[in-house]
């Protein structure tokens, strides 16, 4: 019986400057959380954790103190009831988001063991009979120090020239108008097939989200992402209604919202991210979620390699997965990608037979923060 021996908890810091923002945050720095579980076996499998607080403090004591010791030395066959286990329990601490965040490393990484010892890909250790192959978009289009609309054509252009049909762009931070011509503008560089997902990060009303959606050529957009407050049912409700192609949420977590989402809202897509929605088993507990219904999925990925290779595993085993989240200012460890390759068709890529998630850490480039071992 293989069992866990160690779990390895390391992060990064992305010093981005302050020189870009979107409607709520400026980037100055951006940490990353990763965890490796290493099995009886010696392999080691690797996680990455949602973290978007000014530093990763929190969840790293989290992780030392209330997570892991849970899960050395048990069986890794358990891994995944156990982290059930921990679900229950929180309706006690209180600590569901944090709780998902440093469960999503853990998955990942047991998925990451599992695929490895099956000698075979993750995506295929996810489906056996997947084809590999996923759509990602090019994502970017951030405000900017100085940044105009020919910078942001520019950016478009070049995304659409690295291969991605569909591209994302902040809105929200500006007067609509002012949006609206931002939004005019990339299209205005970009082959008349291809279409943008327009991100307003929970900046507008309805009233306002509609206005501008309607200033829009709509068969330009592919999606609205995150219009209104992410609690604005009634306000999602009425976009839909009226014909938006809302996406929504982006780091939620909780089933009763996404089930709400999904049979009430009806959405055309739920975005969510595996490295904060409890990993690769949660994702897949959205699947089951969504089937029969009119809603896809598109994964979210604003990090690092290690959480843009596990949602591509995941899009790479499933047709219901819509699309992937290649971005264009967070790209840690973005050397990595070499081995995704184009499948000839525009945001087309597949993934090669590689054991396992088939990404590393490169340790000179993260900071050890605990091992605990059995």
């Amino acid at each position: 019986m293989t069992t866990i021996s160690q779990i390895r908890v390391s992060s990064h810091c992305n010093d981005l400057g302050g020189k870009i923002w979107n409607p709520a945050i400026r980037w100055t720095q951006k940490y990353a959380v990763f965890v490796e579980i290493v099995d009886s076996n010696g392999q080691v499998g690797l996680g990455e954790c949602w973290c978007f607080d000014t530093a990763p403090d929190a969840l790293m004591a989290f992780l030392r103190t209330e997570v892991i010791p849970h899960f050395v030395g048990i069986a890794v066959e358990d891994a995944f009831d156990v982290a059930q286990q921990q679900i229950v329990r929180a309706t006690l601490t209180a600590r569901h988001g944090m709780l998902m965040s440093a469960l999503s490393g853990i998955d990942i990484a047991i998925w990451d063991l599992k695929a490895q010892s099956s000698d075979v890909p993750l995506w295929q250790a996810i489906d056996p009979n997947a084809a590999g192959e996923f759509q990602l978009y090019g994502s970017g289009g951030l405000y900017g120090q100085q940044k105009t609309l020919q910078d942001l054509q520019a950016e478009m252009r070049s995304m659409a020239d690295a291969g991605f049909q569909v591209l994302k762009m902040k809105v929200g931070a500006l007067p609509i108008e002012d949006d609206v011509q931002r939004v005019m503008a990339a299209l205005a560089a970009l082959p008349e097939p291809y279409k943008l997902i327009v991100d307003g990060v929970y900046k507008y009303s309805a009233d306002q989200a509609l206005r501008l959606f309607d200033a829009l050529p709509r068969d330009r957009i592919e999606a609205f992402q995150s219009p209104v407050a992410a609690h604005d049912y009634a306000g999602m409700t009425t976009l839909v209604k009226n014909g938006v192609p809302l996406m929504a949420t982006e780091a939620e977590y909780r089933d009763e919202l996404h089930q709400k989402l999904v049979e009430e809202v009806m959405v055309p897509f739920l975005q969510t991210a595996p490295v904060a929605v409890g990993g690769i088993s949660r994702v897949q507990e959205l699947q089951r979620l969504i089937a029969n219904s009119e809603t896809r999925l598109t994964l979210e990925v604003s990090s690092t390699s290690v959480a843009l290779i596990a949602a591509c595993h995941l899009a790479a085993a499933s047709k219901d997965i819509a699309h992937v989240e290649r971005h264009y200012v967070h790209q840690v460890f973005f050397e990595q990608l070499n081995f995704v390759s184009s499948s000839g068709s525009p945001g087309q890529f597949s993934l090669p037979k590689i054991s396992g998630l088939g990404c590393f850490l490169p340790k000179d480039q993260v900071t050890v923060h605990f091992e605990t071992t059995h």
